[in-house]
Parts: C-alpha cells; structure tokens; sequence
C-alpha cells in the first residue's frame, strides 16, 4: 500500500519511518498485545488502529482529523481507545510530530514508583531533565481525561500512565521511537543499579554539554534498530 493507498494523507517517507517505527517497537519489546504509534499528517494525523502494533501493516493504519473524525479508515478497522490521548497531547504540544505509546517492561516497573524519572543515563538524557508521572489508572479515552493528562506532561517529552505504560514525544517519528527505546533502558538501568534515588545526577551544563551529541546518537540508533528490526519483522 502506497501514500496513493492513504488518500495522499500521508507522504511516502512518512509511512515508510512509520513502518520502521512499529518493527523496532516489536523488535525491542516496547509493545506487545497493546500499544499505539501515531504522527501528524496534513489532514490530521496517521494512527495504528485496534490492533498490536506488531501486527499492523500499512493496509491497517488509520486518519483521524484534529477534531477526532475518522478521515481515513481501513477495512475491518477500529480506533484505538485511547486516540483521545493523542489527540488531547497534539492539541496541547505543536512542537510534537509523533507520539509512541508503548508497555515496555522496565519503564512499566518505574511507573509502579508513582513519581518522576530522572535520567542518568546518557541516552536517556534524550527525554530532558525529568518524565512526570500521571495518576489517572483507567484508559484515557475522553478529551477531558487526554486533556488532563497533557497537562500532567506539561513540556516534558514523555508522562508515565498509572499501571499502563507511557507515552513518549518527538518532533518526528524516528525521535519519538527511540527516545521511547532509550527511557526503557534508562529506567533498566536506575532500577538494576541498587541505588534509586541515589545515581549518579547530571547537572545542567553536563546536560547541555551531552545535548549536542543527540542529533548523531539518535539517527546511529534509529538506522540501527530500523535494520535489525527489518529482517525480524518484514511488513
């Protein structure tokens, strides 16, 4: 299925890091049965459906326009639940082009915490100082529930659900994919270091100064695991 296939929604280079984005989803286990990967399109914005991200393929994905509409729907396809939670985080973060929703084991186990991660961990440092923590432990599946858990994310790039996963951000696809891969990891990390609470911490000018590196690191990461996840899980 080509961008033809979509309506013109959605150009070929989107589909096709989108494609890659849900392989290495599956690939690094950030999903299983549940989980969503979404990005903005002109009319709206590209959204895997009802189904484990692992199992969609192009013909599946779906286009939901600003205000919810279906724009584009593929056959035997329904909405996930929780597109209201994407929707309410694009309403309240223009900077963000993508959103990778996803129920990684180690960063499922941070959240059990019920607060704030703090990454110290280099790759890490890709989500900022701080991931919040958002209290609300059902589906977020109204505007009012997605609009108040934007608002626990504030301006940060990622927001822990209560015992449900999380949800990161990135201005692209590639950036929301893998800050997702690389919060997994550091939250493997604090939790095996026997010293939650007391790693090691990054001040701002060591913040700053890794900052520079992020561009590289992230497009390393990405061609990376988009190649490794191609020949485990072609679509």
């Amino acid at each position: 299925m080509d961008a033809v296939d979509l309506g013109g929604l959605a150009g070929a280079g989107v589909l096709a890091d989108f494609i890659s984005g849900l392989a290495i989803m599956e690939d690094r286990g950030l999903t299983e049965g549940f989980g969503h990967l979404s990005a903005r399109v002109d009319a709206g914005f590209l959204i895997t459906p009802a189904l484990a991200p692992g199992l969609a393929t192009r013909a599946d994905l779906m286009v939901v326009d600003a205000e919810g509409r279906v724009v584009h729907q593929a056959r035997g396809r329904s909405l996930a639940l929780e597109t209201p939670l994407h929707l309410g985080i694009y309403r309240a973060r223009p900077d963000l082009g993508a959103l990778c929703r996803t129920h990684s084991p180690w960063a499922v186990a941070w959240g059990l915490r019920a607060e704030p991660f703090e990454p110290a961990h280099g790759f890490g440092l890709m989500l900022g100082q701080s991931v919040p923590y958002h209290g609300d432990g059902d589906l977020i599946t109204t505007a009012g529930a997605a609009d108040l858990a934007a608002a626990s994310m504030g301006r940060s790039r990622g927001l822990f659900l209560k015992g449900n996963g999380l949800i990161v951000g990135g201005a692209t696809i590639r950036e929301a994919v893998i800050r997702a891969l690389f919060l997994e990891e550091a939250c493997r990390a604090a939790l095996c270091s026997g010293s939650v609470g007391e790693a090691a911490r990054f001040s701002a000018q060591e913040r700053e100064a890794r900052s520079k590196w992020h561009g590289a690191e992230l497009s390393r990461a990405w061609d990376y695991y988009a190649a490794r996840a191609s020949t485990r899980h072609p679509k």
